[in-house]
């Protein structure tokens, strides 16, 4: 039980975090645009109340999209329930491209079939991937990112890695949940709640490597 909870806060850290992180502060700017504006009418300067509405009306969007990809995040992965692991995967990888993460390679590597993993084992490594595809966005500043998805034996293993800016893992463990370190937290607790093993490997300027190793009986 005190597992089951303790996943339970994590998830909610994350989420309190991702809405500060994102859509709090996009909607702040909002406000003091907003509020730019009606100084600027006040004042009659219309062109630079065009120029600064301009903006506002940007703002708003990323608000919204921010808003969309949150929801979208937070609803179970999309795909045919039948599709193959990999195509569930490259979906992934895929979207993470279109919300404007680096070129990412997929490098998938077995001697034996992946067998059909059950639901919730399936969801669980796919939010692992989700989040590791997020933090690389967000943080690591990277210009390439690989993907790999392996089987040996009885154990699935997924590795994502970046050629990024990377971290201190002993200042990111530090830190109280709600100022970062969420998502990594989440990813180790999938992992672990799965009977599997969450590593990472990273250091300042060094990038960053992930890896979830995860039973499939």
């Amino acid at each position: 039980m005190s597992g089951e909870l303790d996943s339970v806060e994590n998830e909610r850290s994350y989420v309190a975090r991702e809405l500060h992180d994102g859509v709090a502060q996009t909607t702040q700017q909002i406000i003091l645009q907003a509020g730019l504006c009606r100084k600027l009418l006040e004042r009659r300067r219309l062109e630079t109340l065009a120029e600064e509405l301009a903006t506002l009306e940007a703002r708003a969007k990323h608000a919204s999209q921010q808003v969309r990809e949150f929801i979208a995040d937070m609803r179970p992965p999309r795909g045919e329930p039948d599709a193959p692991l990999v195509e569930w995967v490259r979906a992934e990888i895929d979207n993470h491209l279109t919300r404007g993460g680096p070129p990412t390679e997929f490098e998938f590597e077995t001697q034996q079939p992946i067998p059909t993993l059950p639901e919730p084992t399936r969801t669980a490594l796919l939010r692992i991937l989700q989040e590791a595809l997020l933090n690389a966005r967000k943080h690591a500043q990277a210009q390439q990112m690989v993907v790999g998805l392996s089987i040996d034996g009885d154990a699935l293993q997924l590795i994502v890695r970046d050629d990024g800016r990377g971290f201190s893992p002993s200042e990111l463990g530090a830190r109280p949940p709600d100022a970062g370190g969420a998502g990594l937290r989440a990813m180790r607790a999938r992992a672990q709640a799965l009977g599997g093993d969450f590593k990472v490997q990273t250091g300042p300027g060094r990038g960053t490597r992930v890896e979830a190793n995860i039973p499939t009986k």
